[in-house]
């Protein structure tokens, strides 16, 4: 009977195939990568802004230990005040780079768009401007005893490139499982990370992307933004 149902939808068009459980193509980035992580994954979450992704992640992974950096005072006094007492949530007013130091920190009227590049157009003006320290993922990683990373989430408006350079050591080590990482095709910011910059140094660190979500245009209809995922081949199965 179900081999004749098959033969009949096969012929009007459609196609019935097991569930893959392990879906990587859901349109839900964490409920993609869910059962690959385990029951206690070590997230990193670069660029938390309001705590957006905090939400998400514990929602989805509550057991998770969540490293999370956020550069901006007003946005880092806002995840305290939500997120302080959440169990295994870590919280960082650092920015993440390729290395230790300090750099200028632009805070815009639009939090979301704050960075340490100044905007290419905008609608939002800068409100406040000042220094802030810088840690590398690998030295965060070496100083903190973190043994490896299942998702690496980057989200910096425009320093992503930087922000994988600094994590060169665990990705070489294949100790980094996943990376989601926000992507630009328009010029938003000056001196931001192109797609191929990011593209070209993930795969040259054995590293497949699976897909794009929630692109974003420009008013002439162009592509302007995305987030994209990749995942560490030594972990495909």
């Amino acid at each position: 009977m179900k081999k004749i149902l098959k033969e009949f939808l096969y012929r009007k068009g459609y196609k019935i195939s097991k569930i893959n459980k392990n879906n990587l193509l859901n349109d839900n980035p964490f409920l993609a990568i869910q059962s690959r992580l385990g029951s206690n994954p070590i997230i990193f979450d670069i660029g938390a802004n309001l705590g957006q992704t905090i939400f998400k992640v514990k929602k989805t992974f509550p057991n998770s230990y969540l490293h999370s950096f956020e550069p901006s005072k007003d946005c880092f006094k806002r995840i305290t005040q939500d997120y302080g007492n959440v169990e295994n949530v870590f919280l960082n007013n650092k920015a993440v780079g390729c290395e230790k130091g300090s750099l200028e920190f632009n805070e815009y009227s639009w939090s979301a768009l704050n960075s340490f590049l100044k905007r290419a157009y905008t609608k939002s003006e800068i409100i406040d401007t000042y220094f802030v320290d810088i840690i590398s993922v690998d030295d965060y990683c070496s100083e903190n005893d973190i043994p490896y990373i299942n998702l690496l989430k980057t989200d910096t408006e425009g320093f992503e490139l930087n922000v994988l350079q600094g994590a060169n050591k665990m990705m070489n080590q294949n100790k980094v499982q996943f990376v989601f990482v926000e992507i630009f095709f328009h010029e938003n910011y000056i001196g931001q990370s192109s797609f191929s910059d990011i593209f070209n140094y993930l795969s040259q660190n054995g590293f497949k992307m699976i897909r794009f979500y929630d692109f974003e245009y420009t008013n002439e209809g162009f592509a302007s933004r995305t987030d994209a995922l990749f995942i560490n081949e030594k972990f495909i199965k």
